[in-house]
């Protein structure tokens, strides 16, 4: 199990974590997330994708571990369908880490959807979209996200917080 910890305004309060491994080891992996300091847990994992891996039971086991868990799910390689949701989940995000929690997210291979999440995520905090990618890619040790359409929407996301 790894935990990319990302360089922001509050050390270790945000990190790309490697998707848990499945089924039977999904509880420890959990538990390890927990004792490494992961208070929320992202998945950004379609529910097809939970059962193939062998994480239909993550949330529950989340909770069990003393974390938090939210599903938000956006397709491999695919960007979030609704702005409107996607921008109260980094929303609801930010006030968790206003309240001193450290989040954690993950996707398939912990390169694209999750960079878009915590890349957007900074944005909120005042980081460009370039340097959180930067901060990302130096956390994961090579570059993020996957795709450029990836890096294109948090631009546009970064441009309608700067509106509010």
């Amino acid at each position: 199990m790894n935990i990319y910890w990302v360089e922001s305004t509050v050390p270790k309060s945000m990190a790309i974590v490697a998707r848990p491994r499945g089924n039977g080891s999904l509880e420890d992996e959990l538990l390890a997330m927990r004792r490494e300091g992961i208070d929320v847990l992202v998945s950004l994992l379609t529910s097809t994708e939970q059962q193939e891996l062998g994480l239909s039971l993550e949330g529950e086991l989340c909770q069990k571990a003393g974390m938090e868990y939210l599903n938000f799910p956006i397709t491999d390689h695919g960007l979030p369908t609704s702005h409107q949701e996607f921008a109260l989940l980094v929303e609801q995000l930010q006030k968790k880490l206003d309240a001193g929690k450290h989040i954690g997210a993950h996707c398939f291979a912990c390169i694209g959807r999750s960079s878009v999440l915590m890349a957007s995520l900074m944005c909120a905090q005042g980081t460009t979209p370039h340097d959180a990618f930067l901060r990302l890619g130096t956390a994961r040790g090579f570059p993020v996200p996957e795709t450029l359409q990836q890096m294109k929407w948090v631009e546009q996301f970064a441009r309608t917080l700067e509106k509010k």
